[in-house]
């Protein structure tokens, strides 16, 4: 009788290691959302490198996706449970969570092979905890330097000169800078300063400050204060619009310096005659194609006259070392 309650409790406590084994090694769950692949976490657990997405978790309302980016030797990749399909080889140590969620480069699960380095653009002022978390993340980060300013007719931004030494301080290999040009007709009547005032007016920030400044961008997107932005950009008609764009690139060219185009195909017809109206082809494309998979060679939303891209954002208004960034894919 002893004995046989002996083997019943020795089967029973067997039984519950195993279970308990086998509770311990039960895959992470997955998740998706349309920012991209995830693994379902409690709230309560940093989501670090990401942001949590809810509504695509089974469970309680704080299980929610942490959707996270990470860089790895082969490229940037996104953070998910090993159990997931991934086009590359998973590396582990790059995530946060348990251990089975590891980074899949080259876009994700099933994403293809994606070229390129990982970057993100800024325009807010992150605090300093952002920029050394980044510089481990990031090989590239591009710099708002020069905005609309319609009221004052375009301007340099006031967080430039801090955002650039606070990156360079934290180590980051290449540090881009961007345009972004007063190019419309305001309704306050104050007209924009003319392109060789604001080119003139960003590159003396640059120099003034002793930046080294890897590749300069010349933003080109159209807004509107009908849909709230503070002006109207590329409002001057197709024909005239064209015309100040190819005025702008003379200017750019003129310069001496590195430049490239930030261009959305998508918009491209909302600004001039067509898809295909070719304002500078010649200088490099950086793509806006937000559909949240990194890799210069996964764009395919071209216009202009560009065949390829040499950089891609593809994914905005994420949070990413605990601020505000989009995400980029550099060709070095």
């Amino acid at each position: 009788m002893h004995f046989s309650n002996f083997i019943l409790g020795l089967a029973t406590t067997t039984a519950l290691s195993s279970a308990h084994s086998l509770i311990q090694k039960r895959a992470t769950t997955s998740c998706t959302t349309p920012s991209g692949p995830g693994f379902c976490s409690s709230t309560s657990t940093a989501c670090t490198g990401g942001t949590y997405v809810a509504g695509h978790c089974p469970g309680a309302a704080d299980i929610q996706c942490c959707v996270a980016t990470c860089s790895a030797p082969a490229g940037q990749g996104v953070c998910e449970p090993t159990s997931n399909t991934c086009a590359g080889t998973f590396v582990g140590g790059l995530c946060p969570g348990p251990s089975d969620v590891q980074c899949c480069p080259s876009g994700g699960s099933g994403g293809g092979s994606g070229t390129g380095v990982a970057g993100i653009d800024v325009s807010s002022t992150p605090p300093s905890s952002f920029w050394s978390c980044a510089a481990g993340k990031y090989k590239v980060v591009a710099l708002e330097g020069y905005i609309q300013a319609c009221g004052s007719g375009g301007a340099v931004k006031s967080n430039f000169a801090a955002n650039y030494k606070a990156a360079q301080a934290a180590g980051i290999s290449r540090i881009d800078a961007y345009l972004f040009p007063c190019t419309g007709t305001q309704s306050n009547g104050v007209a924009c300063k003319s392109p060789a005032t604001q080119l003139q007016e960003f590159l003396n920030a640059v120099d003034s400050n002793g930046m080294t400044i890897g590749h300069y961008w010349f933003d080109i997107e159209p807004t509107s204060t009908a849909n709230g932005d503070a002006c109207n950009a590329w409002n001057l008609g197709s024909s005239a619009n064209a015309a100040l764009a190819k005025q702008w690139v003379a200017a750019l060219q003129g310069s001496g310096r590195k430049w490239g185009i930030y261009a959305n195909g998508n918009q491209w017809t909302s600004m001039f005659a067509s898809r295909s109206t070719d304002i500078g082809s010649q200088l490099p494309l950086w793509a806006v194609q937000f559909d949240n998979k990194p890799g210069v060679n996964t764009v395919t939303s071209l216009m202009g006259g560009w065949t390829s891209a040499v950089a891609k954002q593809y994914t905005l208004d994420t949070t990413t070392c605990g601020s505000g960034a989009d995400l980029d894919s550099f060709s070095t």
